[in-house]
C-alpha cells in the first residue's frame, strides 16, 4: 500500500498535465460544433465522398454535421492518440525508471517482494487510467450539455470502457518492455502507440489491410465504429484482453527472473 501510494503521488503532476491537455482539446472541440455544425452542413456529403480518407476516419459512417459523427472523426481522435500515448507512458517508465535513476538498490531493500513491487505498480497504473477514463466522461458529458446538445450516453459509455481496455493493452504490453530494460524507454512507448494508431487507419483504408484490426487495440475501441453499431467488435477486444493479461504475466515472469541493477 505504501507503495501504490508513492507511485499515485509520483506520477500525479504527469496526470494532471495530460489530463488537462487531451480534456482541454476534446471540450474546445465539443464548444466549436454548434459553428462548425452551421457552416459544415454542405461538405458534409463531400466529406462523406473522399474514398479511402473518409474511411480511414470513419466520415463515410457517421455525418460531421451530427455531435455523434463530429465525436467519432475528431474528438474521439484526439482521446484515443492522448490516452494511448499516456498509458505507454505509464507501463514503460514504471520499472525501467528503477534502474535507470538507480533508485531500485533502495526499492529492493523494502520488505516487499518483487512480485508485491510489481503490484503495487500495476495497481497504480490501473487507478490512473480508470481515473484518467472517468474524468474525461464527465467532460465529454458536461461539455455537450453545456453546448445544449444530446448525445448517445450508450455509445458514449462504450467508447470510454472500449478506450480505457484499450489503454490498459497498451500498458500491459509497454510493464512487460519495462520489466526488461534497465533504460528509460519513453520513446519506445510513444512509438508503439502511435505505430498501432497508424496501423488501425491502415486497416480500414484497404481491404487487404483488415487482418491489422486483429493486432492493434485501437480498432476495438474506434468511436465511429461505436457510435454506429452502438456495440464493441468483440474478438478484437477478445484478443485485446488476452494480450493483457500476457503481456503482465510475462512481465510477473520475468521481472522476477532477472539481476536488477543498482
Amino acid at each position: 500500500m505504501t507503495l501504490y501510494r508513492h507511485e499515485l503521488k509520483m506520477n500525479r503532476l504527469s496526470f494532471v498535465v495530460w489530463f488537462l491537455g487531451v480534456a482541454s482539446m476534446c471540450a474546445f472541440c465539443i464548444f466549436l460544433f454548434p459553428m462548425i455544425d452551421e457552416s459544415m452542413g454542405d461538405l458534409s456529403d463531400a466529406f462523406a465522398s473522399m474514398g479511402s480518407f473518409s474511411a480511414a476516419f470513419g466520415m463515410d459512417q457517421l455525418p460531421i454535421t451530427t455531435l455523434e459523427g463530429f465525436f467519432g472523426t475528431e474528438i474521439g481522435t484526439i482521446y484515443a492518440l492522448g490516452g494511448g500515448m499516456y498509458a505507454a507512458l505509464l507501463g514503460i517508465g514504471a520499472l525501467s525508471k528503477e534502474e535507470s535513476a538507480h533508485t531500485a538498490e533502495f526499492l529492493h531493500t523494502l520488505t516487499l517482494s518483487r512480485c508485491g513491487i510489481l503490484t503495487g505498480k500495476l495497481t497504480a497504473i490501473v487507478t490512473l487510467l480508470a481515473a484518467f477514463g472517468l474524468l474525461h466522461y464527465g467532460v465529454f458529458v458536461g461539455a455537450s450539455a453545456l453546448i445544449g446538445e444530446s448525445i448517445d450516453m450508450k455509445s458514449l459509455t462504450l467508447f470510454t470502457l472500449a478506450q480505457s481496455l484499450c489503454q490498459l493493452e497498451l500498458a500491459a504490453v509497454c510493464f512487460a518492455l519495462s520489466a526488461l530494460s534497465k533504460r528509460s524507454g519513453l520513446g519506445v512507448g510513444l512509438g508503439m502507440a502511435l505505430v498501432l494508431y497508424v496501423l488501425d487507419l491502415v486497416s480500414r483504408i484497404t481491404d487487404k489491410a483488415q487482418f491489422l484490426q486483429y493486432i492493434t487495440p485501437f480498432s476495438y475501441a474506434n468511436a465511429t465504429d461505436i457510435f454506429v453499431s452502438q456495440g464493441i467488435e468483440v474478438i478484437p477486444a477478445c484478443i485485446g484482453g488476452g494480450v493483457t493479461l500476457l503481456a503482465l504475466a510475462a512481465a510477473y515472469f520475468i521481472y522476477t527472473k532477472r539481476d536488477i541493477a543498482a
